[in-house]
């Protein structure tokens, strides 16, 4: 009820004041929170000591564990290095490296915002710096991110595994304002102010559209209850490129990462000829 009454009247608000509401959810979509939550793998990279990547001016911590061909891990929006923690020793006991990393203003990465193109980058930067990559495996966000990075900014991966991608970022956007109660001419504003800061539109930034310029094997797991990305979002991923789907029932948007089945899967998928 509170959270109704809340989203209500924000609503009512944003109506009356649009351009204010649509900058503070552009500030939101720019600018992720420090993750607060409390993962079941924090553990998981306590071997390892991270190294300092630079981007331009911000710095992001990379950790790795192992010697075999090292796979990639991409975490999503407010999360960090933390949250793909599950699949650390099951991708070591099939013989590969892992290596993750915290996204620029997330974790433990410098920074304050965190604009597509700059965690784009952050990923191919990250993938360089350790070699050839065997595969990625990316949520949410990460995942749109690393299909970007591949596209637009040299990432090298013949593999990769996209858990709970969006289908492009003006619908993630739109849909993230949604939630937060925000007007139709609020959300209009907001995408607008986004634009010109990326200096493109938002439209740019179609997953689905770029799987369909890439040599990349790619598998798709969503869950149909995940209640962040649609399942429409993964339905138009899957019709592009070369991918592969798995449609779990249940999962949500972050259970998935903690899913034995998932992890098997993907470990399946990756080791794949």
């Amino acid at each position: 009820m509170q959270r109704r009454l809340h989203l209500l009247t924000v609503r009512g608000l944003s109506c009356l004041l649009p351009g204010y509401f649509g900058a503070l959810g552009a500030r939101a979509f720019m600018r992720p929170r420090r993750s607060r939550r409390h993962h079941r793998w924090t553990r998981a990279f306590a071997a390892s000591t991270p190294v300092m990547v630079d981007i331009d001016e911000v710095r992001v911590p990379v950790w790795r564990l192992g010697a075999g061909s090292p796979v990639l891990l991409v975490h999503g929006w407010e999360q960090d290095h933390d949250a793909l923690g599950g699949f650390v020793k099951p991708l070591l006991d099939a013989g590969y490296s892992v290596v993750a990393f915290d996204l620029p203003a997330h974790g433990a990465a410098t920074g304050e915002q965190a604009p597509l193109p700059l965690m784009a980058r952050a990923i191919a930067a990250v993938a360089e710096s350790v070699g050839p990559l065997h595969g990625v495996v990316a949520h949410s966000v990460g995942g749109a991110m690393t299909v970007l990075a591949a596209r637009d900014f040299g990432l090298q991966t013949g593999k990769a595994v996209l858990i709970g991608a969006p289908s492009g970022a003006r619908a993630y956007a739109l849909a993230q304002g949604r939630r937060q109660g925000l007007s139709r001419r609020a959300l209009a504003g907001m995408e607008a102010r986004i634009s010109a800061a990326l200096d493109e539109p938002l439209a740019h930034y179609r997953v689905d559209l770029s799987l369909r310029e890439l040599d990349l094997d790619v598998l798709l797991i969503h869950a149909k209850n995940d209640s962040v990305v649609p399942l429409a979002d993964a339905r138009a991923n899957a019709t592009a490129g070369n991918t592969a789907s798995i449609w779990l029932d249940d999962g949500g948007h972050n259970r998935l990462l903690g899913d034995a089945a998932v992890i098997r899967q993907t470990i399946a998928f990756l080791s794949r000829e």
